[in-house]
């Protein structure tokens, strides 16, 4: 007389259940007749594997039998994307549950001593000895975290076997995880596939290279049919030369950089085949300051324009951006691409909501659907066009995160947690903040000259600045003090923040002026 159907519903994750948003379409469904659920919000549901584990049966019924496969497909689908909202997803039911922060470094040190506040076990991974070396040194001033338990990936291991280790390390620890989450650019690789072998809440592992590599960052962003930036990845000169004779940009302005590293680290702005030709053979092969190889070297063209980053924030594909910042890079010291500081933006104008919407196609083409990203972009006479992004937290040790909570209300970091382990709180967050409650700048000092320090007057006069809130340094009296060309050479920096953005500015100029003449005194040769 009619069509039938008995739909037995698969759970492909174990995790704590926070809604079922698709049991709303399942009833909408034509052939609906009745469902058996056997979980319901709040409880640990397990990944489906015999009759015991199923979450539930559907009965579908209809006349038409071509309407009962479609709504069957309907349920089939809410079953990889919709039908479930997990509030952790985690392999066992969590008790005082676990985080795990592969390479808290950099803003990771803030992740790392966030994980604790909230009350949850630490566990800090290492994904490389030598790592710890290069970069460890890199953590946010007056953070102390104290981790439950340390674990350094073995590097020396096939890749697989090496994974599978730090795996049973985790497992041996007999506490539940409820999240793995990358504290520093050199985690994001490891991170990823530790939370998808782990069936935790992670980012497509197909798509983990893209994420990494900046080559195919952008190939990858290509193909979504996103503007991106024209380029070659080279290991040899001679693919390079027939790139540029083929290509023959006027002018000639060519970016030369590694194809994985982090804060401007060996970036060349070249305007000759001769000065590309000698980036090349500065960057290939050699170690970078994240301590790695540098296999191959990455040319672009040079996009001209003022560069911003769009900080966000992801869960389950649904983005929210944290921050908008506007860069001031300037050439000084023989270096193109120097950070000198940052300005705090509200998403309000049409610029900046092209940027919200350019950064939103940009993680779904990569594949950033949980967790945080930190993304630079060009707004370019044709629009917004990718420089680079890191499916991790924004950098620079997480000084800017004062100036975020005071300007905007929350931060990255905040929220990244959030979208873990609290989506009630992320769910109410706005897709981007739209009116700041202060403004707020972050200056990066530049030091212009070198020399051993004998003090750092400049300090006693930006402390008293109207809008000073902090200041962080990295060098001191007796301490050697190169120009700064990249992050890694900075002296410090500080943090304003002020009801009036004309205060902001006026304070921030001022510190540029200290820094021909004032802030610091060298010692005599």
């Amino acid at each position: 007389l009619k069509h039938g159907r008995e739909v037995f519903l698969v759970s492909r994750d174990n995790g704590v259940l926070r809604d079922l948003p698709g049991k709303r379409v399942i009833e909408g469904l034509s052939s609906y007749r009745k469902a058996d659920w056997q979980v319901h919000p709040k409880e640990f549901v397990r990944r489906t594997i015999d009759c015991f584990t199923r979450p539930g049966a559907i009965q579908l019924v209809h006349e038409d039998a071509e309407q009962l496969e479609a709504d069957h497909d309907v349920v089939r689908r809410l079953e990889t994307a919709g039908l479930f909202d997990f509030e952790i997803i985690c392999p066992q039911p969590p008790e005082k549950g676990a985080v795990v922060v592969v390479d808290p470094f950099s803003s990771g040190s803030l992740i790392a001593a966030g994980v604790l506040k909230r009350k949850l076990r630490l566990v800090m991974v290492f994904s490389d000895s030598a790592v710890v070396d290069a970069v460890g040194q890199l953590v946010a001033e007056g953070t102390a975290a104290t981790p439950d338990v340390t674990i350094t990936h073995d590097q020396r291991l096939p890749e697989e076997e090496g994974v599978q280790a730090t795996i049973r390390s985790l497992q041996d620890l007999h506490c539940p995880i409820v999240s793995v989450v990358p504290g520093a650019e050199t985690g994001v690789l490891l991170a990823d596939q530790l939370a998808s072998q782990m069936c935790m809440r992670c980012n497509p592992l197909e798509l983990s290279l893209a994420r990494r590599n900046k080559y195919l960052m952008g190939e990858t962003v290509r193909a979504a049919g996103i503007r991106a930036v024209k380029q070659i990845k080279a290991t040899e000169w001679g693919q390079v030369a027939a790139f540029l004779a083929s290509w023959q940009p006027d002018p000639f302005i060519a970016v030369v950089k590694p194809i994985q590293s982090a804060g401007s680290d060996d970036v060349f702005k070249c305007t000759s085949v001769d000065e590309v030709q000698h980036a090349f053979d500065t960057i290939n092969g050699a170690i970078n300051n994240l301590g790695q190889t540098n296999e191959g070297v990455l040319v672009q063209e040079f996009l001209d324009g003022t560069e911003y980053v769009v900080d966000s924030v992801s869960r389950d594909g649904a983005h929210k951006v944290t921050a908008i910042w506007e860069y001031d890079k300037r050439s000084v010291n023989d270096a193109n691409f120097v950070y000198f500081g940052m300005n705090l933006l509200s998403a309000t104008s049409s610029a900046a909501q092209q940027l919200v919407d350019y950064s939103n196609a940009v993680l779904d083409a990569l594949g950033i659907v949980n967790g945080p990203g930190h993304m630079e972009v060009k707004m370019c006479r044709d629009g917004p066009c990718l420089v680079e992004v890191g499916s991790r937290c924004h950098g620079g040790e997480g000084t800017w995160s004062l100036i975020a909570d005071e300007c905007v209300g929350y931060n990255q970091i905040d929220t990244t947690f959030d979208a873990y382990l609290r989506p009630e709180e992320f769910d109410r967050l706005p897709s981007a903040p739209t009116t700041l409650l202060k403004h707020g700048r972050e200056v990066f000092l530049v030091a212009q000259q070198e020399g051993i320090i004998k003090s750092v007057p400049g300090i006693d006069k930006i402390r008293a600045l109207r809008s000073f809130r902090k200041l962080e340094m990295s060098v001191q009296p007796g301490m050697l003090q190169r120009p700064t060309i990249d992050c890694f050479t900075r002296p410090g920096s500080v943090q304003l923040v002020h009801d009036d953005e004309a205060v902001v500015l006026e304070d921030y100029q001022a510190i540029r002026a200290l820094e021909i003449d004032g802030l610091f005194e060298f010692k005599a040769e």
